[in-house]
């Protein structure tokens, strides 16, 4: 369920940009579309790969799925982010990542060394 959540996001954002393409307009993905995508590397190679291929314990699995939740729980925010969507009086900045959207990156990568860092030592 949670790669459907994943690759649904995706798919949105993909679409988003090819309308904007479509209209002239620069294309891009964002370091919030990034993150998912980090996000759904975790997913199919901690998750469903490793164990398949006979890689690390069993625990794998548990920690690499806690990790990819981690992040896409983030990208929300590092979407809203993108957008300088967190204060309300300021004007979008359209720059390839605003100040915003690093602030959320930075909580989430935080966050992700931490609980790595935790994961390991179980």
């Amino acid at each position: 369920m949670v790669s459907g959540f994943q690759v649904t996001g995706f798919a949105l954002r993909i679409n988003r940009e090819i309308d904007v393409s479509g209209k002239g307009d620069i294309t891009w993905l964002p370091p919030a579309d990034i993150l998912n995508l980090l996000s759904i590397a975790v997913t199919m190679l901690g998750v469903f790969i490793a164990p398949v291929l006979d890689i690390g314990s069993a625990t794998v699995p548990i920690k690499a799925f806690g990790l990819s939740v981690l992040l896409l729980a983030g990208y929300p925010f590092a979407l809203a982010g993108h957008y300088d969507m967190f204060n309300p009086r300021t004007r979008r900045s359209w720059t390839y990542c605003p100040r915003q959207e690093r602030i959320a990156l930075a909580v989430v990568g935080v966050s992700a060394v931490a609980y790595t860092a935790l994961a390991a030592l179980r």
